[in-house]
């Protein structure tokens, strides 16, 4: 790869992201859930991709560290380090809170987020105003109505226009965000059917059951020590792969072997990681199960 001076690999590194390489979040919610208000952050894949892009997938590194504070929340530190030609690597740090949701996981993903904009990745967002979105309840959350986010698009390309400003490519990071579809599965018949009907054809597929669908077995679960208290589950059901999901409160009956079913998923992305809060389910009994 050419050598870049350290000019040259700033003006690469600050260039605007594509709509499609950013992910927005509420800040503040009306208090009726009325409305809110949305601001965009860079996805981790569009930052990685950013980094190889400009000095090569040898000329970057991330380092993390623990950070243990006096606030509510522990915290991780990100430090990103960049190859130069005559300096050799140099450093920038940042950090961030951990997470309600997958709290280390989290606080990574938002702390590499932050040591980014150090490098000038992203800042131009800094200078954004948050924009009014609908909302809707999820659990005990809000989130952006997905029928927003044309809107959000749009609000960021004339932010862009304004600036004079020209987004550079889509890095294509969205796509690889996306789960692929699976069949599924009858629990108790001995082969496929040979005619199944065909799946829902969605941006962000949710697979959500209404109980004939099938019965997911816990393979573990435990308790996470998060602010709100939430049991982490790992579901499998026949035919497909096992997938994390969170349920809200201490849930003692989901144990390893118990069988559920009326399942209800809603899937949740964050970054590089894709997860389901567990909405509704129903307990079979044993006297229930099939012989």
């Amino acid at each position: 790869m050419e050598q870049k001076d350290a000019r040259r690999i700033q003006q690469e590194l600050a260039k605007p992201f594509a709509p499609e390489d950013l992910e927005w979040r509420l800040q503040q919610t009306e208090e009726n859930g009325k409305w809110g208000l949305a601001i965009p952050y860079v996805t981790n894949r569009a930052i990685m991709a950013r980094l190889d892009d400009v000095v090569g997938v040898d000329g970057w590194y991330n380092d993390y560290r623990p950070w243990h504070g006096t606030g509510k929340k522990e915290a991780q530190i990100c430090g990103i380090s960049i190859r130069f030609p005559e300096q050799g690597f140099i450093t920038k740090w940042d950090g961030a809170e951990d997470s309600d949701i997958e709290p280390i996981k989290g606080g990574l993903s938002d702390s590499m987020k932050r040591a980014a904009v150090q490098w000038g990745i992203g800042r131009c967002l800094y200078g954004m105003d948050a924009i009014f979105v609908d909302v809707e309840k999820r659990g005990r959350s809000w989130i952006i109505k997905k029928t927003e986010r044309p809107k959000l698009d749009k609000a960021y390309t004339d932010y862009l226009d304004k600036l004079k400003l020209t987004p550079a490519p889509a890095g294509g990071v969205q796509s690889t965000l996306t789960p692929k579809q699976t069949k599924e599965a009858p629990i108790s018949a001995p082969a496929p059917d040979p005619n199944p009907a065909p799946a829902p054809v969605q941006s962000m597929p949710q697979p959500e059951t209404d109980g004939s669908a099938g019965i997911y077995t816990v393979i573990a679960a435990r308790p996470e020590n998060c602010p709100n208290s939430t049991t982490h589950v790992l579901l499998e059901r026949a035919g497909e792969e096992q997938l994390h999901a969170f349920a809200m409160g201490e849930r003692p009956e989901l144990v390893a072997g118990t069988q559920i079913t009326g399942v209800k998923l809603s899937m949740r992305q964050q970054d590089t990681v894709v997860y389901y809060i567990l909405e509704d389910y129903r307990i079979v009994f044993p006297q229930n199960q099939a012989a």
